[in-house]
Formats: C-alpha cells, sequence, structure tokens
C-alpha cells in the first residue's frame, strides 16, 4: 500500500516563521522529485524509505552515455519536458542514472500545500511519460515521489509498503470447489500487480462476485421452500478498541498492527458502517468512475494519469482489502482460513 512519511523541521526560536505549517505546509514553493524504476525492478530495498535523491532511479528510456551518444549533440547532462496541464505549464527536468537512463525528474512549482505540489507535478509528469511510453513502447513507472517544502526544508515522501514474509502456517487440503479458487485466482492478481488501479478492480470484482452469490443461494433456498442462511454480521468497527480485535480473524498469522497501518484501513467515513452500506455507498462508486470511465466501450473519459483517482483508489484499496477477506471467510467457511477462530486463535 502506498504511504506518505514526513520529516518536519523543528527551529529553536518559538517565533520563527518556518514553524508554522507543519507537515501539510503553506501556500509557496515546492520541489518535487520523482523517482523513476523499471517494473518488476525496483530501486531499493522492500520498506526502505530514501528522500533527498538518494535513490537512484532507473527506466528504459536512453537519455546520456553509456546507454545513448548523439554525435551532433555531445554529451547529455539531463532533459527538459515541458509539460500542460489543467494546472498550467510546467517544466520537469530529467536526469540520468549511472547507467545513461532516465532516472529522476525534477520540479519546482508554486503549490497550495505539500499535497498540491504532488498532485501538479505528479500529473505534469504522469501526462508527458504517458505520451512517451505509447510513442516508444517502453514501460515509465514513477516509483516514489519525494517534496521538499523551499521555505521549511520539510519533506514527505512517498513509500510503497513491502508485504510481510509469512511462514507456511496454513491447514493443507487436497481439494478445493471450482468457485473458491476463481476468487482466489482475482486475489492473487491483485497481489501481484503493481498497479492499485488493477487492484482495486479484481478486489471489486470478488465483491460483486460474492453478492451475487449470495443472492443466488437466498432465491435457491426460498424456492425450495428452505429458510436461506445469512453471513454473519458484516459491520465495520467504530471504536478504536474493536480495531485489531476485527483484524485478527482475517489475516492467519496475527500481526502487529502500528497506528500507521490502522490508520489506512479504518477511515473515518467507513467507521461503524454496515460492509453492504459502504460498498454502494463509497466502493461502488469508485468502481464506476474507473471502470466506465476507462475500461467500457466507447471514448475513455477518465485518464490513467488522474492522480485525484488514484487518491481515491489509494485511500480505499486497505479496507477493501479487508472486506474481501471478511466476505471470503463467510462465504467460504471450510475453504478460507477455516482453522481461524473469530477471536484470532487457531483451532487444531
Amino acid at each position: 500500500m502506498m504511504s506518505y512519511i514526513s520529516l518536519v523541521s523543528k527551529f529553536v526560536d518559538p517565533a520563527d516563521p518556518r514553524n508554522i505549517g507543519g507537515p501539510t505546509g503553506l501556500p509557496g514553493r515546492y520541489q518535487v522529485t520523482l523517482a523513476l524504476a523499471r517494473p518488476g525492478f525496483p530501486p531499493a530495498p522492500e520498506g526502505n524509505v530514501n528522500g533527498g535523491g538518494s535513490i537512484e532511479g532507473d527506466s528504459h528510456l536512453a537519455i546520456a552515455k553509456p546507454a545513448y551518444y548523439d554525435p551532433q549533440k555531445g554529451d547529455v547532462t539531463k532533459v527538459i519536458i515541458y509539460t500542460q496541464t489543467e494546472d498550467g505549464a510546467l517544466s520537469l527536468v530529467g536526469l540520468p542514472n549511472r547507467k545513461g537512463f532516465l532516472g529522476t525528474l525534477t520540479a519546482s512549482v508554486h503549490a497550495g500545500c505539500v499535497d498540491d505540489a504532488r498532485t501538479k507535478v505528479t500529473r505534469a509528469a504522469a501526462s508527458a511519460l504517458s505520451s512517451i511510453s505509447a510513442q516508444l513502447d517502453v514501460p515509465l513507472w514513477i516509483y516514489q515521489t519525494d517534496v521538499v517544502e523551499l521555505r521549511t526544508g520539510n519533506r514527505s515522501m512517498s513509500m510503497l509498503g513491502p508485504y510481510y514474509e509469512l511462514p507456511m502456517r496454513i491447514a493443507p487440503r487436497a481439494t478445493l470447489p471450482k468457485d473458491f479458487r476463481i476468487y482466489a485466482s482475482f486475489y492473487r492478481e491483485a497481489l501481484i500487480s503493481n498497479t492499485p488501479v488493477f487492484q482495486f478492480l479484481c478486489l471489486f470484482k470478488i465483491i460483486e462476485g460474492l453478492r451475487v452469490r449470495r443472492e443466488r443461494f437466498i432465491q435457491e433456498a426460498v424456492a425450495a421452500g428452505q429458510t436461506p442462511t445469512r453471513p454473519l454480521k458484516e459491520i465495520i468497527p467504530a471504536s478504536k478498541a474493536e480495531f485489531v480485535p476485527w483484524l485478527l480473524p482475517l489475516f492467519h498469522v496475527n500481526r502487529e498492527w502500528d497506528e500507521m497501518a490502522l490508520r489506512e484501513i479504518f477511515i473515518p467515513e467507513a467507521l461503524g458502517q454496515k460492509i453492504n452500506r459502504l460498498i454502494d455507498d463509497h466502493l461502488r462508486p469508485v468502481r464506476h468512475r474507473v471502470a466506465h470511465g476507462a475500461l467500457d466501450e466507447g471514448q475513455p473519459v477518465l485518464s490513467a494519469d488522474d492522480v485525484m483517482d488514484l487518491r481515491e483508489i489509494y485511500k480505499w484499496l486497505p479496507l477493501t482489502k479487508c472486506i474481501v477477506r471478511r466476505m471470503l471467510k463467510n462465504e467460504f467457511p471450510n475453504e478460507f482460513l477455516s482453522y481461524l477462530k473469530e477471536d484470532g486463535t487457531i483451532s487444531e
């Protein structure tokens, strides 16, 4: 999952105006650096946070020696990419890594806050990279963003959270029913994808399928004169004390849930809500904007580079994954985490 880490300077003089603004920043000048990476080859170990240009980005785009040399232009030390978006004109300075491939893009921009600066530069850079990618048929992936408020030196860095390394502690099964295998395959596709849009669509596909499956079982039971079986109450906890107990039966190796992880999962709009209401009011609108705007027939009406939609997906993705696990556990009690009790303990 994508997280953001802020480093805030504390100046000795309490009256120093640079102490005002905090991690969100104030209107002013910002410098934003985007580190690129080749898909499948992250430039830093999992869980590492590197700022200040310490990440040597990489890409398939050769711009300088030794990867590329144009005798008519001579040695290239940087490239300038001029962009024009709804935020206005912006110049991006591209620097090569030691191999001569485009590694980072940097821009200085006037913005209202840290998040505004990140949005403006990322939107401009993503649009330019998409054009280059389409014309040259090369992937260009933004791996990390690093925002510096020039007034204070405060820094905000994005971080792609790593997956846990876990022991093989699951109950062995000889066979699995076909319908469970289908849902499990979508879950695995979500995890191995490095794009949040595809992750969200895969997870929401599971949600949609499970809801249709439930409705089918209810109709079949009613038609047979039977009382339909309904799943356990599916409600997002309302209080902080309930957060970890709600997660314990959903992950087979009990984890130490830190404050950052809990804040990412239990967002204010979701607290105390029934899962079905949450799906209809929040998750489905996000899915419709992405799927209908980009994938349905006709001309696409959304850009895959639209930062605002990506932020909505990043916002809901952690909780969406937990909702999927809750629904899978209720729908497939014999196949999914059958050995894990509701209090998080293991059943022998």
